[in-house]
């Protein structure tokens, strides 16, 4: 008969799994409407002066923060006293309005550069309290696929030798994880999302890009891969700037 070091052992294992169906149900945790509200439209504004940014457009980049700066102040007085309350979350609050700011002062003082550094990072302490309290949104999952991706875009900086077969199963490996990523997110999307033309259109646009790149690795054709891989650097740009 199993002794009493098994059954300890029996209890762990259950242990261990219910603490595994836990953690994976509080990374479906949804936030409250009125946070959710405010990081979304804080994210929203801060694509867009990000893309004017990166383009070395201050002046467009710094109506955006302005307008960037307006929605976080009405998004942030409807936020209700139990969830400021929370010091973490007032501390990544009071963090990213800092960043923000900062990042306004930087494009007015003419260091454009800085300022979309400070706003790309803005995020990280929010995303961070987010992360560790399980709450969940749909960005998070275009930003795995953004990282998926740039797995496989070191071959289109630096174009490999097709006919080393290690390196054409890396990149078909690293394709196909890609697709997955992006599978996995298609499903993730909500309903109405999904529904849209726009989304439909980046996302099977950049599927069937990816599905051939197994054809451009098994016929060595290094002038498709390559323009493949500039095709799907598009679009896991518009993605992450639609989306992300």
């Amino acid at each position: 008969m199993p002794g009493k070091g098994h059954a300890m052992r029996v209890k762990l294992a259950f242990a261990m799994i219910v603490a595994a169906l836990l953690c994976g149900g509080a990374l479906a945790r949804e936030l409250p409407q009125e946070l959710r509200s405010l990081i979304e439209g804080f994210q929203a504004h801060r694509r867009v002066a990000i893309g004017y940014l990166r383009t070395q457009n201050g002046d467009l980049g710094a109506a955006e923060i302005e307008s960037l700066q307006r929605r976080w102040a009405a998004d942030r007085a409807k936020l209700p006293s139990t969830a400021v309350a929370d010091g973490a979350l007032a501390a990544a609050l009071a963090r990213t309005e800092a960043s923000v700011n900062d990042s306004l002062k930087a494009v007015d003082s003419g260091d454009i550069d800085r300022a979309r550094s400070l706003l790309e990072g803005a995020a990280g302490q929010l995303d961070a309290w987010r992360k560790s309290n399980g709450f969940g949104l749909f960005s998070d999952c275009i930003a795995e696929i953004s990282a998926a991706y740039q797995r496989l875009d070191v071959y289109r900086t630096h174009r490999p030798d097709l006919n080393d077969s290690a390196t054409a199963s890396k990149i078909l490996k690293v394709s196909n994880d890609t697709i997955a990523a992006l599978d996995r997110c298609d499903r993730e999307a909500p309903n109405t999302l999904s529904r849209e033309a726009e989304f439909r259109r980046l996302f099977d646009g950049m599927r069937a890009s990816l599905s051939q790149m197994h054809g451009a690795v098994q016929s060595r054709d290094k002038a498709l891969l390559h323009r493949l891989l500039i095709e799907q650097l598009s679009f896991d740009r518009l993605l992450a700037f639609r989306f992300g």
